[in-house]
This record gives structure tokens, C-alpha cells and sequence, in this order.
């Protein structure tokens, strides 16, 4: 295969690591600066031609191989997030991996975007004037909800004392606490910002609230399906906070299958997961909830940025309630993934059941 590299020195510009394989056997072609930094070789004069399996423990490899395989079979761009990758020097990394085939030049490319790294440029690129406008507008309207508030929560306490059946109750019970959760969030806006509020909470009883919520909001025309794993101990986190994540995502689940399945099921379920990698630190106990729906899952032209601030699905979305979720799970030291199998669009929240302790986190 005749290469001209002097086309490839361009990618040295940049700061996300570039790849470049022979799409027949997967023999490294070229590697920008940024992946010489990154370690993908010990020696980054003498690349030329060894197999990108070799660079990587055998676990990584097969993932890998398996991802270009599928990338070349299909001639498609694949991208996989929180990818965590175990370097043959025994480092452990989380990148987000896109893989590109190129059928013309049979040249696979791999960029690879480190989560440290990507995190510092988004905070290096925040522009602060932005931000003053944006926490302005946020204070103005959290003002002009405040006082709304009161009257709703006023209203449901009243129709509260003259309904005494069980069922308008259980609804007017949704609202009083839900009104409670919006005045704390519109307070936390018109107060200095501070750190999350830590303590343990019981999971299941907060899936509990959010499924109530979640199915009054459909008006009863949804199946809850749920799986819960009782050995799960209490989750330590910010409650409103966790909640807010959670609401985001099954609010989006339930969307989905109201709308375009004609019998929407929603599903949740939780379990004991062990030693699995957040951000390159293995985790020795999480609790993994997923959360599912039936509905026509997600565009595939935006499966790669859904989590991506301003990006939706739908017609009317704001597209930050995903990114929002990604950011909370974050702060509590978890992780946010989803996948299309067997007709349901699975979404999964991975959180370290004790994750301020350290003696439950240890370096992979």
C-alpha cells in the first residue's frame, strides 16, 4: 500500500490522539503526536507496521479488533464512550473512541479522546461572560417560578383535605413532594452555589418516587416493569440531585414508548455489579440501575452525542436533560451508558456504592 504520510502530519495539530491502521491486518500506518504523548508505543520511531493488538492487554484487543472488524464490515463511523482501555505497560485509560473505515484509501482511523482531557478543555473553553448571562437568566427565572409555587402546593393541600379517597391522595401526595423539590431547586439557583449535600438514601424508595411521578405523568397508560436486587445498600449522594438524574432519564424512557408503542413498557431494574472501571479506577461494589423502554430508540445520527448539551430526539426537546444526568452521575463518581438490544433502549447508571470511600476505590 503506497501511503504519502506527509497527508497525516495535519493530525499532529491535534490535541485528540489519532490512529491510522491498514484496514487488512491492522498494522499501525501512522500515529499523530498526541498518540505518541499518550503511550500507545513505547518506542514512537518504530510503529510502523506492528499490529495495534500487540499495543494492548488481551481483553482490550479482542474489544478492539471486534470494533474495527464491525467498523470495516459495515464501512460506518462507531463510537464508543467511557471506553476503557488497558494499554500492554499495564496503564489504564477511559477514552472515547471513534472509528472510522475509509474503503477508498483501506485505512481505518481512531480518534481517541481522553475523559481527563476532554474535561480540561471543556473547562478551559467555558467562557465566563457566558456563564454571568446564563446564571442571570437562571436567577430571573427561578424567581418567576418561586411564587407559583407556593399557590400549586396551596391548591394540591386544599383538594387534599376535601378528596379523601385514596386515589386522588396518592396524586396529590405527587404534587405537594414534587412542588417541595422544585422550590429547593429554584432555592439552591437564587442562593451562592455550593457543594452537593451528601448523605444515604435508600435507592428503591427513591425509584419508587421518581416511577410515581413518572407514571401520573403518563396518565396511567404505561406498564412498570420492575426488577429490584434487595441486597442493594443505602446509596450515599445527593438525593435531589439523584433524583434529578433519574427523573431526566425515565421521563425520556417514558416519552419514548407513550408515543410511539401502542403498549409502552417501561422497565427498572437494579443489581450488585463488581470490580468494574469508571474513569480508569476499578470499582469493587456499584449498584447498576437500568432503566428501558420499548419505544423506537434513539436517532443514529445522534447516538454519539446524546449526552451532548443541547441535543434531542425530539421536535421540542432542550436537549440538556441527558447532559444534566451525565454531569450528577458524574459528581457522584458513576457512569451513564445506553445501548439498542433486543427492541428496548437500555440506558445504564453505574454508581459506586461507596464512593467517597477510598478503601472501596483502588487505581486499575
Amino acid at each position: 500500500m503506497n501511503m504519502n504520510v506527509l497527508e497525516f502530519e495535519a493530525f499532529d495539530n491535534l490535541n485528540t490522539e489519532i490512529i491510522i491502521l491498514n484496514a487488512d491486518d491492522f498494522s499501525l500506518v501512522w500515529l499523530n503526536d498526541s498518540a505518541k504523548a499518550a503511550n500507545w508505543i513505547e518506542d514512537s520511531t518504530k510503529f510502523n507496521g506492528k499490529n495495534i493488538a500487540s499495543l494492548l492487554d488481551e481483553k482490550t484487543s479482542n474489544q478492539v479488533i471486534a470494533i474495527l472488524r464491525k467498523a470495516k464490515k459495515d464501512s460506518n463511523s462507531i463510537t464508543r464512550r467511557d471506553f476503557v482501555i488497558t494499554h500492554k505497560s499495564g496503564l489504564v485509560r477511559t477514552l472515547d473512541l471513534t472509528i472510522s473505515h475509509s474503503d477508498k484509501k483501506n485505512l481505518i482511523f481512531i480518534e481517541a479522546v481522553s475523559i481527563d482531557n476532554l474535561n480540561k478543555i471543556i473547562d478551559s473553553t467555558r467562557n465566563f461572560s457566558t456563564q454571568k448571562i446564563a446564571a442571570g437568566f437562571a436567577r430571573t427565572l427561578a424567581h418567576e417560578v418561586k411564587n407559583p409555587l407556593s399557590g400549586i402546593k396551596g391548591s394540591a393541600q386544599i383538594l387534599k383535605s376535601k378528596y379523601v379517597d385514596d386515589f386522588s391522595k396518592k396524586f396529590l401526595k405527587i404534587i405537594e413532594e414534587e412542588t417541595d423539590r422544585l422550590n429547593e431547586i429554584v432555592t439552591k439557583i437564587l442562593t451562592p452555589a455550593k457543594k452537593p449535600s451528601f448523605e444515604y438514601f435508600n435507592l428503591h424508595e427513591t425509584l419508587q418516587r421518581i416511577l410515581a411521578l413518572t407514571n401520573a405523568e403518563s396518565q396511567n397508560n404505561l406498564v412498570i416493569e420492575r426488577e429490584y436486587d434487595p441486597s442493594i445498600p443505602d446509596i450515599y449522594g445527593d438525593k435531589n440531585l439523584f433524583i434529578q438524574a433519574l427523573i431526566n432519564v425515565t421521563q425520556n424512557a417514558m416519552h419514548a414508548c407513550t408515543e410511539f408503542s401502542k403498549k409502552p413498557i417501561l422497565g427498572i431494574k437494579t443489581k450488585i455489579s463488581y470490580h468494574q472501571p469508571i474513569n480508569g479506577k476499578i470499582h469493587s461494589t456499584l449498584a447498576e440501575i437500568e432503566i428501558s423502554d420499548n419505544g423506537p430508540g434513539i436517532d443514529p445520527d445522534l447516538k454519539d452525542q446524546i449526552f451532548f448539551p443541547m441535543v434531542s430526539g425530539k421536535e421540542n426537546g432542550s436537549g440538556i436533560g441527558l447532559s444534566i444526568s451525565q454531569d450528577i452521575i458524574r459528581i457522584h463518581g458513576g457512569a451513564i451508558s445506553f445501548e439498542r438490544k433486543d427492541n428496548q433502549t437500555i440506558f445504564s447508571i453505574l454508581i459506586p456504592i461507596s464512593s467517597l470511600n477510598s478503601k472501596d476505590v483502588k487505581s486499575a
